[in-house]
């Protein structure tokens, strides 16, 4: 007769993936903050960029209230 170690893990029920999927995905709404809008990346690009663009398209986009 073989002796065989035992190990407490073996006696544990098995997790499903389906569940760890579902608190991996909630835990991940959780902490993740709101998704940024594109208009709001794109605004802050430009505000960053202001004195790299062309005098006309600077004023383009202040006439078309694309910046604040």
């Amino acid at each position: 007769m073989t002796m065989t170690a035992y190990s407490p893990s073996q006696d544990a029920p098995a997790r499903t993936s389906r569940n760890t999927s579902v608190w991996h995905k909630f835990l991940a709404v959780i902490t993740d903050g709101p998704t940024p809008r594109v208009e709001d990346a794109i605004a802050a690009y430009l505000d960053r960029h202001q004195h790299d663009l062309p005098p006309a398209l600077w004023i383009e986009l202040e006439r078309r209230r694309l910046i604040p």
